[in-house]
């Protein structure tokens, strides 16, 4: 096994404690799998050696990688996750009566079913009414439950910390009798596993001093991903006489709506384990030259993390970076064609998306070229709830719900009566749907009788309110486009208000709210009548769910840590979709925890990543000129595209994979370009741009007003880049014809067109 230089140090390590910071695919098992040998080799006792992973997969595989690199050493060390370690603590201060003896519930409705259960009953003391919480709220309440057990402060601190909506008040009590209740009934969740043995050691020394200074080293993996709670076990466990190891990069700190924070890694570690010896995995062996260098300059905007460069290791093949406009067809079908042409499967390369309302488009056109794939994480497009309501809708329009079968009946029946939500009990739900389920024809006098029962005023209208709404669908007119019905029903029924009033996390609302656009854009693309539209729809899902031997995947960025694929596909990168930008944002750490996001998305790849995004001819003016700054307006595709800097990150890689170094290489920023230079030790003549104030102002100077057009006056659009105003056909309304260079003749509105001179 060739190591390198950097391995070899941490690998050999002496001393006191040690942090590892290292880069997407930089080898960091082979690393840890070494160091354990090393120590091994030294004499240390297998028993002495903890090893710490934060789920069963990393577990199972670095024991296996132990097993194989290692089986000449004999006994050694066990692999824990922090949970099997936090339920070991359990048992053993359960037999010492420290704990009292609960059941560990794996079952998730459990958990699930007692918060709704304590969070309706605080909603409904708070609120004064017998409304029921909708399932977002509830979701948003467990996350809630486990944020506060990732911490050593109560239910209020934490609420306060999080600066949640006033809205949200009475989870601090609804945590409080949540907890009340789980001991009444002797159980135990995940979270519990580590918080209570945590809790319980805090309240008692002589407790923790049982448990502390038992072993000699402690390694851990993924360091940047720890929370409180964790930390501060991980303190006890080594005491005065463990030497800590701890790898992970800052870079990929993603779960910090789980607790994980940039600061463990960079500033914490050696506050809590002092004066450790900082080591770098600088190099990786995943991916070549371009990705490198785009990944340096967009991370590079952050300021929470540690100054490291990411390298290619001289083994690695190529990696190409691609960034493609969204058209009217979408280029994941041309992508995969290529792919597949060159005789690659479906199952090497992956879509990853920031909300899964990006997939929708993706999956609409997958369906349509009948190419099949799985989503993980999500419903597929047509049982997802959003798309289900709509159709469902456009059926009462039809008059044809009554043609499906009783068991799809309800299931689009639940979907309209939660979009909007009629906030009434989940039984009494389940028996309203099954009523209306078994004779549709009924549906609106069946909700009127329902809003005239013994329920309070309030629901008595929403009932009222959803039957004239229900009735107003049934007098709809199928004729005309479908996609302006789908927008009038939408109106209508307030369904964009709905999903931003109700939904707990504003990701959820504007995933939902992007869903149901990218259906009717979808709708638009078609040209069906309604009742073609839906047939289209019912042959999509059938030939959905035939089975195939190999699959595309569609997944969340979140679910991709960790994993590889030799293509990788982003769509959906426009600004304010990623990075995603929330109710309460908390400006620069918000963003940065996007970015970090989008540097795990793109280092997923291999061989290929392929940036899919709005038409921006900013965008692309900036590759052209190798310059990676944002444009002072606002803009269309991701500004991470930008800060990429994919025309001076895909050309510089491309003469380092050529070993080109002959030309010169002119950008607008070569700081990063020149330090990536320096550590793989080639020469490459590199210019920066002269900063001449009118080719900075050009592109972005202010927008024209009407009266200030003319006929051949050269204007800047920022889709559609440069062009020369042909007419200005009507001065009152602002209408104009351009003819734009690689767009044609356009007639706008120079209102809404925001040209500007160029």
């Amino acid at each position: 096994m060739n190591l390198t230089d950097e391995q070899l140090r941490i690998i050999n390590h002496s001393g006191g404690h040690a942090r590892v910071s290292a880069v997407a695919g930089s080898g960091k098992t082979t690393t840890m799998v070494a160091r354990v040998g090393r120590l091994l080799q030294q004499s240390t006792s297998a028993n002495l050696i903890m090893v710490l992973m934060f789920n069963k997969s990393a577990r199972d595989s670095f024991a296996q990688s132990m097993q194989t690199r290692l089986s000449s050493a004999g006994q050694l060390p066990d692999v824990r996750t922090f949970h099997s370690l936090g339920m070991r603590l359990v048992q053993s201060f359960t037999k010492r009566g420290a704990l009292p003896a609960y059941s560990l519930v794996t079952e998730e409705y459990v958990q699930e079913k007692l918060a709704r259960q304590v969070a309706n009953e605080m909603y409904r003391l708070e609120q004064k009414n017998d409304g029921w919480l909708a399932g977002d709220e509830v979701e948003e309440f467990l996350a809630f439950i486990d944020r506060v057990k990732s911490t050593v402060t109560g239910a209020a601190e934490v609420f306060k910390k999080l600066k949640l909506s006033s809205r949200y008040s009475y989870f601090i009590k609804a945590y409080e009798l949540f907890e009340k209740v789980r001991k009444q009934r002797k159980m135990r969740f995940y979270a519990d596993l580590i918080h209570e043995p945590l809790m319980a050691m805090r309240a008692d020394s002589e407790l923790a001093a049982w448990v502390t200074d038992r072993v000699e080293h402690i390694i851990v993996d993924e360091y940047q991903d720890i929370n409180e709670a964790q930390q501060q076990l991980l303190k006890i466990l080594a005491g005065s006489r463990a030497k800590v190891m701890v790898v992970g990069d800052v870079d990929q700190c993603i779960y910090e709506w789980r607790g994980a924070r940039p600061e463990y890694i960079t500033t914490r570690f050696q506050i809590d384990f002092p004066k450790p010896e900082n080591y770098q995995l600088s190099y990786t062996f995943r991916y070549g030259h371009q990705l490198s260098l785009a990944a340096n300059h967009l991370i590079a905007g952050n300021i929470r993390r540690d100054q490291k460069l990411c390298i290619s290791h001289e083994s690695n093949e190529k990696t190409v970076i691609t960034c493609l406009e969204e058209q009217k067809k979408h280029p994941a079908l041309s992508i995969l064609a290529e792919w597949q042409g060159q005789g690659r499967s479906l199952q090497e390369a992956v879509v990853l998306v920031r909300l899964f309302a990006q997939s929708v488009p993706v999956e609409l056109t997958l369906l349509e070229a009948g190419i099949p794939y799985r989503l993980e994480g999500n419903a597929q497009v047509f049982d997802c709830p959003e798309v289900l309501a709509l159709t469902g809708y456009l059926k009462l329009v039809l008059g044809t719900l009554v043609d499906d079968d009783q068991q799809s009946r309800e299931q689009v029946i639940s979907a309209m009566l939660s979009q909007p939500h009629l906030g009434i009990k989940r039984e009494e739900m389940a028996l309203l749907v099954k009523s209306i389920a078994e004779t549709p024809h009924s549906a609106v006098e069946l909700l009127r009788d329902w809003s005239g029962s013994d329920l309070p005023p309030f629901l008595q209208k929403r009932l009222e309110v959803t039957a004239g709404n229900w009735r107003w669908l049934a007098d709809c007119s199928s004729v005309g486009p479908t996609n302006i019905l789908l927008k009038r029903i939408v109106e209508k029924l307030k369904l964009y208000d709905f999903y931003h009033n109700f939904s707990a996390r504003s990701a959820t609302a504007e995933n939902r709210v992007k869903t149901c656009q990218a259906f009717i854009d979808f709708a638009a693309t078609q040209n069906l009548s309604v009742a073609q539209l839906l047939e289209k729809i019912a042959e999509f899902k059938t030939a959905g769910d035939e089975p195939t031997s190999e699959a595309l995947l569609i997944t969340s960025v979140h679910r991709s840590k960790g994993l590889e694929w030799p293509l990788v596909i982003l769509p959906g990168l426009e600004e304010g979709a990623f990075p995603f930008y929330r109710e309460r944002e908390s400006g620069a750490e918000d963003l940065e925890d996007e970015r970090r996001l989008f540097y795990v998305a793109m280092t997923r790849a291999i061989e290929k990543v392929v940036c899919i995004h709005p038409v921006d001819a900013d965008l692309k003016r900036c590759i052209a000129k190798c310059c990676g700054k944002i444009p002072r307006e606002m803009v269309r595709a991701s500004r991470f595209l930008y800060e990429a800097n994919p025309g001076l990150s895909v050309c510089l890689g491309e003469m380092l994979s050529q070993n080109d170094m002959e030309r010169t290489v002119t950008a607008d920023d070569t700081t990063i370009a020149k330090q990536y230079l320096d550590v793989v030790g080639r020469k490459i003549k590199l210019a920066e741009e002269e900063k001449k104030e009118k080719n900075v102002e050009k592109p972005f100077s202010k927008i024209l007003e009407i009266h200030e057009i003319a006929e051949g006056l050269r204007v800047w659009h920022q889709a559609f880049g440069a062009g020369t105003v042909l007419v200005v056909q009507d001065r009152k309304q602002g209408r104009l014809k351009v003819l734009f260079e690689e767009h044609g003749e356009m007639v706008l509105l120079a209102a809404y067109a925001k040209l500007r001179p160029f």
